[in-house]
This record gives structure tokens, sequence and C-alpha cells, in this order.
């Protein structure tokens, strides 16, 4: 999955935890939403170190959990704390359905418990490299597939909140902690 999926549910997450629907707090959710993906990132910035392969250490579940509790001092309600928790984990959820293409097939997520690799292989995925590549008709009916079934229906689900967030805060008020 593309970063647009994860941060649709990161968006999704946020509307079901977040009771002040918070600014802060949904910058909290969309980034460990998105975090497992920080490999792409890095990979090509640290010069294609081996063991910072895609999925290869940063999609399990310890991972996750972790980029969530370093979260969790800045976050006051408990409510607020699970829902960042499930919403780092989907990460995993999602992923899982994607077909994969380079081997090893699937990630661990286990990891440093077990290698046991997964993967159910069910939604396309998105092949990277040149624009042409990038641009290309699968990946345009894999955008289009994350759009209509994740992205589209997380926006219209959380619109009301997403709406007030572009007022801001009333009287000019200064907006509240997360």
């Amino acid at each position: 999955m593309t970063p647009l999926p994860h941060a649709a549910i990161g968006l999704v997450g946020w509307k079901l935890a977040d009771r002040r629907h918070g600014r802060g707090v949904l910058l909290v959710f969309l980034i460990v939403s998105c975090l497992p993906d920080a490999d792409f990132v890095l990979y090509p910035l640290l010069g294609k170190p081996s063991w910072l392969t895609h999925q290869l250490y940063t999609h399990n579940i310890a991972l996750s959990a972790l980029s969530a509790l370093v979260f969790f001092p800045f976050l006051r309600a408990a409510r607020i704390r699970i829902g960042l928790l499930l919403t780092a984990l989907s990460h995993l959820v999602l992923d899982v359905f994607v077909v994969d293409t380079l081997a090893p097939i699937g990630f661990r997520p286990f990891l440093p418990f077990s290698d046991v690799l997964l993967n159910w292989g069910l939604f396309p995925f998105v092949r990277r490299g040149t624009v042409a590549e990038v641009l290309s008709v699968p990946n345009l009916v894999a955008f289009g597939l994350e759009v209509v079934l994740f992205v589209a229906p997380a926006v219209w689900f959380c619109r009301r909140e997403l709406a007030a967030l572009g007022k801001g805060p009333p009287g000019g008020a200064s907006p509240r902690p997360c």
C-alpha cells in the first residue's frame, strides 16, 4: 500500500479515539500510521544498506507498538493511547493483503521472536522506479483502488471533524493541548 490508505486509517483512528479532535493528535495518528514505511525514505538516504530493506525490520508488531508508545507521554487520555496503538498495528494489517513480488515474499510481523513470513497477496502492489513505471496502468489502477476503498470513505467518515479543523477555534482562542 502507498501512504494514502495508511493515512486514511490514521484519520479514522483519530476520529474514533480523540473526542476533542485536536490537530496535534491528528498529526500523531497520521505519523504513526505511516511510520513503518520510513524505511523507504531512509534506505536511499543511508546508501541502501541491506539491513534497511523495505519491510525487513520496520514491519513488525514490536516496532509498530513502540512507534505508538513513544507518543504516549504526550497523550492524556487512555482512549487516545489505545486508539494510537491500534492505528499503529493497522499498518501491518493493511500490508499483509498487498501482493509482494520481492523475495522474501511477505514480512515478519513477529520479529524478533519469529522469522515467519506473512503475506496474503490479495491487493495489487504499486511498482516503484521510473516515472513511466510509477504512472503505469497497473499502478494507476492500484492508486484508484486505494482511493475508492480507503481514502474516500475515510474522508467522508471524518468530514465534519476535518471541516471543524479548517475553521479553527472560535474567537481566535489558542488551540487545546493534546
